[in-house]
């Protein structure tokens, strides 16, 4: 086992994922017929329902076995994540109510960029980020993670217009799709970046049925060209677990 170098990017088959503890039984059974153990996020109160259980508002695996940690994340996941070998570095403000006291960790880091509103990055990240000199990209939307389906560490799928265009300026192939068609309890909708993630070098997994969504082909194409195959749930809408969040690889 070893672990991710770059967060979302695994390198082979992946044996640990971070999953919100709402997913899709389907989906967790397709995962563990593959041998792929499953950390469950367990909910906190101080966030609201939909994303109380999100694993990407709490964590940001930053490289290798370190991940940033909101201090208020679920003390039992934290725990589990920590038996793996994890070194955990707690950020200085907790995750509270609504939006923007919500996104301080749900950041995208994309091979050596940085996708995230830096107005609202926890403080210890950010001088984290500052430090290693990693490019910093600013975008308006502060569920960035949640907005990002990372394909490669050149190569994004966003249905958010202002992350798609910072994505093009600095040289990303990047596919932008139609918002909406994806189950978020309590909201309109979700966000691509929250249903899926990979679970291998060449292989997007999905919490739903992502042939149904009406960007579908160009989705499939866009993988295909870098790729990367589809593991799909049929017939299950597609749901937001706040992004499927490989940890430990073969």
């Amino acid at each position: 086992m070893k672990y991710i170098k770059l967060p979302y990017i695994p390198e082979n088959m992946v044996t640990h994922v971070l999953l919100d503890k709402r997913v899709y039984d389907r989906f967790l059974y397709a995962l563990e017929d593959l041998g792929i153990k499953i950390v469950i996020c367990e909910s906190c109160d101080d966030l609201y329902l939909a994303i109380s259980s999100h694993p990407d508002i709490f964590y940001f695996h930053y490289e290798d076995n370190l991940i940033f940690a909101a201090p208020n994340s679920p003390r039992k996941t934290t725990e589990e994540l920590k038996k793996l070998g994890f070194n955990i570095i707690f950020g200085e403000r907790a995750v509270l109510g609504k939006y923007p006291e919500d996104v301080k960790y749900n950041i995208a880091k994309v091979g050596t960029k940085v996708f995230h509103n830096f107005k609202f990055t926890d403080r210890i990240i950010a001088e984290r980020i500052e430090k290693d000199s990693l490019q910093r990209i600013h975008v308006k939307q502060g569920y960035t993670k949640c907005s990002i389906l990372i394909v490669n560490s050149n190569a994004i799928i966003t249905s958010d217009k202002g992350i798609y265009k910072k994505a093009i300026e600095n040289g990303m192939d990047s596919l932008l799709i139609s918002p909406g068609f994806i189950k978020l309890e309590g909201l309109s909708y979700g966000f691509i970046g929250g249903c899926g993630g990979l679970i291998g070098k060449n292989l997007m997994a999905f919490n739903g049925d992502i042939s149904i969504h009406p960007d579908y082909l160009n989705i499939k194409n866009f993988l295909k060209k870098h790729d990367i195959e589809i593991l799909n749930i049929a017939g299950l809408q597609l749901a937001d677990i706040g992004s499927v969040i490989p940890l430990c690889q073969e």
